[in-house]
């Protein structure tokens, strides 16, 4: 693997990381091409497994892809910038990015729906509880990302 030095495995910083992070992309499988879509998330990480949430509407492509196949990748990344040097070739640039695969199910209880919405929500407004009308979880998917594969990278400012 190029570049080992820039392999994070400590639990605290990826979670650190994930936290200042609102958007993900996650890629389907389609029959020509992957569909990649950026969505709002939520994560977990218990027992040693991440766990991630997202939403959407019920009908649409994305959730007509996962029932067709649950298998999805994600990714996230951030902090760019550019490390500026004297040779262009000495260029860098600093990121961080975390990737992971697993498998997608559907929520259909109530209690699983509005736990997988209170950690999406958690994601983007920390400390504050959520109520959720019957209309809206009737009108929404709520998805669980169990991954079976995370691996994050961090290339920092010299």
């Amino acid at each position: 693997m190029s570049n080992p030095e820039r392999i994070v495995s400590d639990t605290d910083k990826i979670r650190s990381l994930l936290q200042h992070h609102q958007i993900c992309r996650i890629a389907l499988n389609d029959e020509y091409s992957p569909y990649i879509v950026p969505v709002n998330f939520g994560y977990t990480h218990e027992d040693g497994r991440w766990t991630f949430y997202f939403h959407g509407a019920r009908s649409g492509k994305k959730m007509r892809l996962l029932r067709k196949d649950p298998a999805i990748s994600l990714e996230i990344d951030g902090d760019h910038q550019l490390i500026p040097a004297a040779d262009a070739c000495d260029y860098s640039f600093a990121y961080s990015s975390i990737i992971a695969s697993g498998r997608a199910t559907i929520l259909h209880e109530r209690e699983e729906m509005v736990h997988g919405l209170d950690v999406i929500m958690r994601q983007a407004v920390a400390g504050q509880t959520f109520s959720y009308r019957d209309d809206m979880l009737k009108a929404v998917c709520v998805v669980r990302i169990d991954c079976q594969k995370l691996t994050c990278r961090q290339h920092a400012e010299r």
